[in-house]
């Protein structure tokens, strides 16, 4: 089946859009999540913890969070406008799967590069060099640098993967480094006992 949840407004003469950077991702217990939708213009603790990542900027994009529920592929779009509750939102019906879709591509492209470049099969990269040359903002504490640290671990090129501060070092399986130096081979041997 097709079904999912949308907003209708009658007789619609266009479908006005803003272009919109999600600054960090909440997600919620369900039953919070559930009453969060049904009210969202009351006051909401996370909303207040989070007012400053919250506003337009001079070029009219509206930088707001993603509100998800732990057991929904929903979410709401916020821009409190400084206040403490969701003054513009945005129902965005499979919010969770275009997250996915959008992280996994992004990992795809910071995988590639690293193991193309790498030549000990270690590789570090800023979350500011992801937010410049991507435009994906990443950190510790947005939850989108959590989700992207889950895709990174299960991918097969890792060997392993941590946050740090300001950055994910990685290290690499060396059959996916084509350009490892012969110095930094292990023996089959020394694989196995890895």
């Amino acid at each position: 089946m097709l079904n999912l949840q949308a907003i209708f407004r009658r007789k619609a003469e266009d479908f006005p859009v803003w272009d919109c950077v999600i600054e960090k991702i909440v997600e919620l217990p369900e039953a919070e999540y559930k009453y969060f939708k049904t009210a969202p213009l009351r006051d909401m603790p996370f909303i207040f913890e989070n007012t400053d990542l919250m506003h337009r900027d001079g070029n009219g994009v509206c930088h707001c969070l993603l509100v998800l529920g732990e057991e929904s592929s929903d979410g709401v779009l916020v821009e409190s406008e400084g206040y403490n509750y969701a003054r513009y939102s945005s129902f965005m019906p499979g919010a969770r799967e275009f997250l996915t879709a959008r992280l996994n591509q992004l990992a795809e492209q910071l995988v590639q590069e690293a193991t193309q470049s790498t030549s000990n099969g270690t590789w570090a990269i800023c979350f500011d060099e992801i937010q410049d040359r991507y435009h994906v903002p990443v950190s510790t504490n947005n939850g989108i640098g959590k989700m992207l640290l889950n895709i990174l671990a299960a991918r097969p090129e890792l060997a392993e993967v941590e946050a740090m501060e300001n950055s994910f070092d990685m290290v690499f399986c060396q059959d996916y480094c084509p350009n490892l130096d012969e110095k930094e081979r292990l023996s089959p041997e020394m694989q196995m006992n890895l």
